[in-house]
């Protein structure tokens, strides 16, 4: 075999694992990015705590409502049982953490773009980014 010949089975060999791991990529590498961010425990944390601010900011709401029809009953809305007074800076806080969410595990898989497919397949399998499954235990 020719040295021409090495190159170009050389060149032949790298084009199969390019097929590959585009291959792998479209076809279960997405779905594995999808699935981690799906799962993460940040995400879950960040929506949690906006759902949750948003429901108690609409409790203190009702309450404020609800302290205007019966105001001769009560002197102020802080007596009223269940009003949050720090509500509305946990609504704030919480969609502040919401707008700067930043999804770790994409950043990881980016840095996997020049390794071979052995170790894509390898790191894609949970947990890809250790810290943030270390957070639900």
């Amino acid at each position: 075999m020719t040295r021409c010949d090495g190159e170009i089975f050389e060149l032949y060999a790298q084009v199969s694992v390019l097929m590959l791991t585009k291959r792998w990529f479209l076809t279960d590498g997405i779905a594995r990015v999808v699935k981690l961010v799906h799962q993460s425990p940040k995400l879950e944390k960040v929506v949690a705590d906006l759902v949750n601010s948003v429901n108690v900011v609409g409790v203190n709401e009702g309450i404020k409502q609800g302290f205007k029809a019966a105001h001769d009953s009560v002197r102020s809305v802080e007596e009223v049982s269940g009003y949050d007074e720090g509500a509305q800076d946990a609504l704030s806080a919480a969609i502040k953490a919401f707008d700067d969410f930043h999804i770790s595990v994409l950043g990881k898989v980016a840095d996997l773009v020049d390794k071979p497919l052995s170790v894509i397949k390898q790191r894609s399998e949970l947990p890809i980014v250790k810290e943030d499954y270390e957070s639900r235990t």
